[in-house]
């Protein structure tokens, strides 16, 4: 097999997915423009100046994040759960800040798609995602402490455990453990909570999503106080990793990140399509399936 016939095969697959969810959008027209472009990628990844990242490799990283996206604007988070496949193609030090910076504009895109639902200072009829926010800031700090100086590895485990458990039994046994605690000091303490677990293993929009889930909320209030807390999660992350380490955002991360993000801005706008024609007992359920998808990933992660 030719390389031409090997790039061509490869963009033929890769381009499926995406041309479908353009024909799901109702955007059918746009769909030869989309595969020209996939194309341009395919040609723009067989070259040399992309660091031995060759076309199939190129492909692969746009299908995952293309899921990711899907996944993300489905549910609101676990961007990361999926995407984490990428760091099987790319060293740690490009595929973690790059999947940072793109579940950040995921995040900002389906932010501006569902603003109604966001809210930021609560309300006696809708609660905020501030106390989430300000708490996760300050929780943070210990869990990269933790990643730093501790067996990681092992509370990313317990975490990979209890979010199968959870959702296993919550899918089960819907309706059957619910609490009634609310208010700003809660909110606080889980969004810091959340800080620790996201500062180890990056998933910890898991915790709030948990404690939602436990009180019961509907699809607009989890996604209204999980999407800010992601991004102010996100970009804190992000600033962090460019004053330690700024080498790591050069001209081959800005390259990736170029080619990458129309996949995952066009896997954003169709999860936030299907996400819309879903009732909040749905959203429930496909909220548990990935929580469930993480907490595998995470155990898979940590044994692996």
């Amino acid at each position: 097999m030719t390389r031409n016939h090997s790039i061509s095969s490869v963009f033929a697959l890769a381009s499926l997915p995406l041309a479908c969810a353009a024909i799901t959008l109702g955007a059918s027209h746009h769909v030869d423009h989309l595969i020209s472009a996939l194309r341009d990628l395919a040609s723009l990844l067989s070259t040399s100046s992309m660091n031995g990242v060759g076309p199939m490799t190129g492909m692969a990283i746009v299908v995952v994040l293309f899921l990711a996206g899907v996944v993300s604007g489905l549910s609101g988070f676990a961007f990361a759960a999926v995407a984490a496949l990428v760091l099987w193609l790319l060293p740690p030090l490009q595929a973690v800040p790059l999947i940072m910076l793109l579940s950040t504009c995921n995040q900002l895109l389906s932010i501006a798609k569902l603003r109604h639902e966001i809210t930021l200072i609560g309300s006696a009829e809708r609660e905020g995602a501030l106390p989430y926010i300000l708490g996760g800031l300050t929780g943070a700090p210990l869990g990269v402490a933790m990643l730093r100086g501790l067996p990681a590895i092992w509370f990313a485990a317990g975490l990979g455990l209890f979010l199968v458990a959870y959702s296993i039994f919550m899918l089960a046994l819907p309706g059957r453990a619910r609490i009634t605690l609310s208010g700003w000091r809660p909110a606080a303490i889980v969004g810091a909570v959340g800080g620790v677990i996201g500062g180890f293993s990056g998933f910890g929009s898991s915790a709030i999503v948990v404690y939602l889930g436990l009180r019961g909320a509907d699809k607009s209030s989890v996604r209204g106080i999980t999407q800010p807390y992601i991004v102010a999660m996100q970009v804190v992350s992000l600033g962090v990793l460019a004053a330690l380490d700024p080498a790591i955002f050069n001209a081959m991360f800005w390259l990736l990140w170029v080619v990458t993000l129309p996949a995952v801005m066009l896997g954003t706008n169709t999860g936030v399509a299907l996400y819309r024609r879903l009732s909040d007992v749905n959203f429930r359920r496909a909220v548990l399936v990935l929580l469930a998808i993480s907490g595998t990933s995470l155990l898979f992660k940590a044994l692996v």
